[in-house]
């Protein structure tokens, strides 16, 4: 019980000290306590506070340096807010397709009896893919050969004949028509013969074929793909609201996870007349070189529309201050902090454009910016240049 009373009143002595009472009979009142609670305590054990104790420490005006918190001016650092040539970009993501791509399809039923097309391969416009059997149309164009030349010889008779007067004038003119049908009917027959061969419409690469020697196919059916994949096209959605900064014949930057670390550059060669009602969105093509074969058509894509260059105020992304819904600088006048607020557009690389709000060359606070307000004493520590 007695331990008990000795840490109360050691308790009750700190608190004492701790609010820093100056008057000593406080004090020594609850000195006297302790001396007729704990046997032994002298009078070398705890003193009675002097004026100047520990109360006095804590007049106003110690601490804080003893200025009273009164601080100089701020420390910071500025840059010059200057101009720089900007080209306003829509980064936007696409794909590639084929300049030219089809689905090659025999245009007569038949049995194919060869074939010259590799899965993959490399062809050019006119080269033979496929063969069907023609033995059927190849008789029916040696008959039609046959009729032809029975008709202008009986045509070549009637001329002379016509000549001497020996023959009537309708007997010349039908022999006439009578050319002109086997005729007709002799390039149908060449025409239904040179059909039984299927060649390339276009130069490009094959896909894989579907049918083997030996299938029969009819009109129609698909026999391999082939894309022309030497030029792509590049297409892709763009926002309405930047239509009025879209134009045919503009630069694209064409880049592919695919290909890391390798840029392209497209064309725009076509844009959409009509906004799709369910995205509000352009769409948008554009052709791209692809002579080294480093892209394929079906490829994601990260597209960047490049557009006209300007002039515009820049600086250092740091010298920026939020406050709220409004972007904030300081620009530092006669040693004082001026608080302006600005409109921001794009950045990149550390710097931020400036719409409205600040001309070129104003010095504005590019770090301490933050603990500042308007009207604030500062003091330039060390200018700096906008990167």
């Amino acid at each position: 019980m007695a331990k008990r009373r000795v840490v109360l009143g050691l308790i009750a002595v700190a608190v004492l000290a701790g609010m820093g009472l100056q008057a000593t009979g406080a004090w020594n009142g609850a000195y006297g306590w302790l001396r007729s609670h704990v046997p032994g305590l002298g009078a070398s054990a705890a003193t009675a506070p002097a004026d100047k104790g520990a109360g006095a420490a804590l007049k106003p005006g110690a601490g804080r340096g003893g200025a009273g918190g009164n601080r100089g001016p701020a420390p910071v650092e500025v840059a010059e807010a200057r101009l720089q040539t900007l080209q306003d970009s829509i980064a936007v993501i696409g794909s590639l397709a084929a300049q030219e791509s089809v689905v090659v399809a025999a245009d007569t039923a038949g049995r194919i009896v060869a074939v010259s097309a590799r899965d993959g391969a490399t062809v050019k416009a006119g080269d033979e893919l496929f063969r069907l059997d023609g033995a059927l149309l190849e008789a029916e164009m040696r008959d039609a050969d046959a009729r032809l030349r029975l008709a202008q010889t009986n045509h070549e008779r009637n001329r002379t004949l016509a000549r001497n007067n020996t023959v009537a004038q309708s007997n010349l003119d039908q022999s006439k028509a009578e050319l002109d049908q086997a005729q007709s009917a002799k390039d149908l027959a060449t025409e239904k013969v040179n059909r039984l061969t299927v060649r390339a419409p276009f130069d490009g690469a094959l896909g894989f074929r579907q049918v083997s020697v030996g299938a029969f196919v009819t009109a129609g059916m698909p026999l391999v793909s082939l894309d022309q994949i030497t030029s792509l096209k590049v297409t892709f959605a763009v926002p309405e609201r930047y239509f009025t900064t879209l134009a045919v014949g503009q630069s694209v930057d064409v880049t592919a996870d695919a290909v890391p670390g390798k840029g392209f550059v497209a064309t725009i060669t076509a844009i959409s007349p009509v906004v799709d009602v369910n995205g509000r969105a352009l769409q948008v093509q554009a052709a791209l070189d692809n002579t080294g074969l480093a892209l394929r058509p079906g490829m994601l894509v990260r597209a960047s529309v490049m557009g006209a260059r300007r002039e515009a105020v820049t600086v250092s992304e740091a010298a920026i201050v939020p406050q709220g819904n409004s972007s904030v600088i300081f620009s530092v006048q006669d040693g004082k902090a001026k608080r302006q607020v600005v409109t921001t557009g794009q950045r990149r690389d550390g710097w931020v454009e400036i719409t409205s709000g600040l001309s070129a060359g104003t010095q504005v606070v590019s770090a301490g910016a933050t603990r500042l307000a308007d009207g604030a004493a500062v003091k330039v520590a060390a200018p700096s240049a906008t990167e």
